[in-house]
Formats: C-alpha cells, structure tokens, sequence
C-alpha cells in the first residue's frame, strides 16, 4: 500500500486527536529520524525515501520494478517482492510491499517497510549475513548507539501485531534481543519516550479510552534480561 494510504488507516484506528497532533506520514507521535537515508527529507515514517536509500548503497540494493534486490556481504541475494495483483484484488492476506526506508551505516543494517492491506511492520536486515528481525516501526538508537528501540500501538486487533522491541545494534549471540507483542484485548497503549543511559527505556503507557495524562513506564535490562510489566 502507498504511505498515504497507510497513513489514513493509522488515522482511522486512531483518536481523533492523536491524529491532529501526530505528524504527517507517522504511525507513532515521535518517530525516529535514526537510519534515514542521506537526502531524505522526510519526518515521519511512512515518507522514508527508497530512491534516497538505493542511492547510499548501490552495492547492496537495487530496485526492478516489484522487486527490490538484496546482495549481502557473504554474498548471497534475496528478492522482496511486491505482491501488486494480489493488493490490486483486494487480497488482504497476500498483499505485501516491500520498500528500502533505511539504513544504519555504523552497524550495516538495512531497514525495509513491509505493507500490508491493513497496516505496515518493518523488517532490520543486517547486511553481512541476510538476517531478518522483525519490529513495530522504525527505531530508535541508544546513546550510545548499542541498542535499538522500536514502540508501536494501535487500537484493535487488525493489522500487523504492536508492541516493543529492543535489538543490540551489533550481532552477538551472547546479547539478547526482546520483543514484546500486545495481545488484541490490551488496555494500553505505548509512545517511546527516551533512553535513559543504555540500560533503560522509558515509555508512555496510555489506559485506552484515558483521556487523562499518560504515565511512565520503564523498560530495564538487568543480568542480560529486558525487564518491563503493564501497568496496573
């Protein structure tokens, strides 16, 4: 789907006023400006530049018509491909596109939007070795550029899942990516707010239907573990 289009649909499971204070083309109030491609002026996350993106590494990317070619450091390809019949048809299951939104030269990792008919997730893919993980929206980076953060939430249950991710910038398998995925009958919703050091996120937890003031919630690592709780 087209970032207009996907971004009315944010607005359409969105308050009214959420979508008069979010920004244009953003499924989160303060998205991330981390990993956008060199001149790409955009501000939200759904205007993210694919031409700007293709542009930066032509080695690694390159766009042919539905297909959006990946050629990794060890060599080895991977096609995305949008499936434009099938989105065409109104097929809700087997409509996917895939774009090139970003990429984050200090840790070689490439950022790809994956839309969906009722909404659109993001895939980090690191560019030596073709690994996919999966996340929410585009992140956000620690101080210290160790860890990445993705906060997304949406009202109801349509559309690719919301939640929290934090993954470590640098491949280690002794260092434990977290995700987290809020069930369809989940009373809140989640806005990242800041880091605070390396070893805490802060987020804003909204009761939904609240009109009050969100509280804030800390999200901690501790003994290699991200630690977090709904609020109650």
């Amino acid at each position: 789907m087209r970032a207009a289009a996907l971004a009315s649909f944010v607005c359409l499971i969105s308050s009214a006023v959420a979508c008069a204070e979010r920004p244009p083309f953003a499924v989160v109030d303060h998205p991330s400006q981390d990993g956008r491609c060199i001149d790409d002026a955009g501000t939200g996350d759904l205007d993210r530049s694919e031409t700007a993106c293709l542009a930066q590494i032509p080695d690694v990317a390159q766009r042919n018509g539905s297909g959006l070619k990946l050629t990794f450091r060890n060599g080895r390809t991977r096609i995305y491909r949008n499936q434009d019949a099938k989105c065409a048809d109104g097929d809700a299951k087997g409509c996917v596109k895939f774009q090139l939104t970003g990429f984050f030269p200090d840790h070689d990792l490439i950022l790809l939007e994956r839309g969906h008919w009722e909404g659109v997730d993001w895939l980090l893919v690191r560019a030596d070795t073709g690994d996919e993980i999966a996340i929410v929206a585009p992140p956000h980076y620690s101080p210290e550029k160790r860890w990445l953060v993705s906060v997304a939430s949406s009202l109801g249950p349509a559309g690719p899942p919301d939640g929290i991710d934090v993954v470590p910038a640098k491949r280690d398998r002794a260092v434990k990516e977290w995700h987290y995925r809020a069930p369809d009958d989940s009373k809140w919703s989640y806005e990242f707010e800041h880091w605070d050091g390396e070893d805490q996120i802060v987020v804003s937890a909204k009761s939904i239907g609240d009109t009050g003031s969100p509280r804030s919630v800390a999200i901690y690592r501790k003994k290699n573990e991200w630690l977090f709780k709904d609020p109650r």
